[in-house]
């Protein structure tokens, strides 16, 4: 490989996550797609009286004079009652203010990387999931009673109101993540009733106590599915929508793009856990909710949540309005997602989109692809450190012919090298001149300069591809190997000991180290000018040091995957080598 043809290898290399930030900040800004302005929800609005012939606005029935949200609340100390669900994966605690979900214990996933530690607990209790706004009565603040249930996985909470009008609530656990709710509005009374636009969030995600994010790297996002444009992963826009919103510590927007759009689904979530509302119908349209760190500097998410916003209904006496929706509260694990319907596995972030989303026919399979061969090692050997080895291997075996075909290239670039050198020697005075005879010796033996690059320009998709799934894989979460406590994180030995960095990661300098020793080995010198040859020795430095600054901070599986290229990339050119010099014997 020629050495100074490297520059665009580390420029592709290193602008992976610039790409991202591109994408985010600049790009799919640009391409909204154009929907019509909606009406924000209103709080405890009153209810109002439709005009004589007016027209009646899309997603919304004709309004009717009603006193169920008018009467005064009397002055009494609400006492809050919980109501447990638990099916041995997750327990789910049900609160009587509002009928949200104050808290949800994720059975299999520890706390902490100790032993003994208590599972995860996704705490809500300052801010209930599923607790309506915007209707007096059933807030998260608003006491409900538990009626009557069928079953001993559902909770059933209810509110009359003095007008007739009554509100029932069933929740469902199933026998994983995924809770079924089913709400009725029911007009007992003898006038038509106005209900007003309501609004219906998740709970609040934070990232876990021990996780920090990469630098440039949101580890919180929001998701949102709609039946036409698909997934979009506003995660990756937050600081734009913050400096839209005039910087505020609390954020409360739609997306442009989102306007008066109908979602199949919102998600909160964090780098390993993630909630999903679904409506049944795709009748709500989409909010994202978000408090920031005012500590730090920048537009550092401390906290994400989504919401369903539903437009006002008229309810006319003895009728009832019903939304019925399901509710996923668990891990990012794809096959438990993608189990669940509704194209819920698609908070991966597997699918490519904006700018890159002509690549999508290559990424999203590619990441299904190693995701699965990934897990497959692991059923086999009980050890993801392993798995990651034996996946690198395969991808190796994959790009056999094409590093084959590249070592063969860098083979004859060395065979040229008496015949280059004679041409610098001839022409050191013309570097011009230079250049044109040594592009005329390369096209007369067939030869071709940049050969040495092709499998690395190749690799490029399928790294991207690992880092994704890598970087989030929830089955890597306290997952061990050799020295390596969390391959789903770096290594952070000695944390906080260490100046500058922090921490000490082993792994990545081995890996910078693997770099100059396999550029030693397959990279001739084919510089033809000194300025060339000056630059050919600066990358041989610059590329391991950049790659080392860039990977520092890496998950461990990743780096690991990129080491063990390496290293099998060396072990390949010493047996090449080998038997060259056998043969030549």
């Amino acid at each position: 490989m020629n050495k100074k043809d490297l520059l665009p290898i580390i420029l592709l290399a290193l602008l992976i996550p610039v790409w991202l930030h591109i994408d985010r900040q600049f790009i799919a800004p640009r391409f909204p797609a154009p929907a019509p302005a909606v009406q924000p929800a209103q709080e405890e609005g009153p209810a109002e009286t439709a005009s004589p012939g007016a027209a009646i606005p899309a997603m919304q029935a004709a309004t009717a004079p009603d006193g169920a949200l008018e009467e005064p609340e009397p002055v009494i100390d609400v006492v809050e009652v919980l109501h447990p669900l638990e099916n041995g994966k997750v327990r789910i605690e049900l609160t009587s203010l509002g009928g949200g979900i104050k808290s949800a214990t994720l059975l299999g996933y520890p706390e902490l990387d100790e032993k003994g530690s208590p599972p995860v607990v996704l705490d809500f209790s300052s801010s209930s999931a599923l607790a309506y706004e915007g209707l007096k009565g059933i807030r998260k603040t608003d006491a409900l009673e538990a009626g009557p249930s069928q079953s001993t996985n559902s909770v059933v909470f209810q509110k009359r109101w003095n007008s007739g009008i009554l509100f029932q609530r069933t929740i469902t656990l199933g026998d994983d993540y995924l809770l079924t709710v089913s709400d009725r509005f029911i007009n007992q009374g003898t006038s038509p009733w106005n209900l007003p636009a309501l609004r219906i969030p998740t709970g609040r995600m934070e990232n876990p106590a021990d996780i920090k994010a990469m630098k440039g790297m949101s580890l919180l996002g929001v998701d949102s599915h709609t039946p036409a444009g698909g997934i979009n992963y506003w995660g990756r826009k937050l600081n734009s929508l913050y400096k839209k919103a005039g910087k505020p510590s609390e954020l409360d927007t739609v997306p442009e793009e989102m306007v008066a759009l109908p979602v199949d689904w919102v998600a909160a979530k964090n780098k390993f856990f993630v909630q999903i509302l679904s409506p049944k119908e795709p009748v709500a349209t989409m909010a994202l909710l978000s408090t920031r760190d005012t500590e730090q500097k920048g537009m550092v998410p401390r906290d994400v949540a989504a919401a369903l916003d539903f437009a006002p209904q008229a309810v006319a006496p003895g009728d009832s309005y019903d939304l019925d929706y399901t509710y996923y509260i668990g891990p990012k694990q794809y096959t438990i997602l993608k189990a669940s319907g509704d194209h819920m596995e698609k908070v991966m972030e597997f699918e490519t989109i904006g700018f890159w989303s002509f690549m999508n026919w290559l990424m999203e399979p590619s990441r299904k692809a190693l995701l699965w061969t990934l897990t497959f090692f692991d059923g086999i050997f009980r050890n993801y450190g392993v798995a990651i080895i034996l996946l690198t291997l395969v991808v190796r075996i994959l790009f056999w012919p094409l590093t084959h075909k590249s070592t063969e290239s860098m083979r004859r670039m060395q065979e040229l090298q008496p015949e280059i050198k004679a041409l610098q020697e001839k022409h050191k005075k013309d570097p011009q001149r230079l250049q044109q005879e040594t592009m005329k010796l390369y096209r007369e033996r067939k030869v071709n300069p940049m050969g040495g690059c092709l499998p690395m320009f190749v690799q490029i998709p399928v790294f991207i591809a690992l880092f994704t799934v890598l970087r989030n894989a929830i089955e890597l979460r306290y997952e061990g190997f050799l020295w390596i406590a969390d391959l789903s994180s770096p290594e952070n030995l000695l944390a906080g000991k260490v100046p500058l960095v922090g921490s000490l990661n082993i792994l990545p300098l081995v890996m910078s180290a693997s770099m100059i020793w396999q550029q030693k080995m397959t990279s001739p010198s084919t510089a033809v000018t000194p300025e060339q040859q000056q630059q050919q020795k600066m990358m041989m430095v610059m590329m391991p040091v950049m790659m080392l600054f860039f990977f520092y901070s890496m998950p461990s599986g990743l780096v690991l995957y990129w080491t063990t290229s390496n290293l099998m990339m060396i072990g390949q050119t010493a047996i090449r080598n080998l038997r060259k010099k056998m043969k030549e014997a």
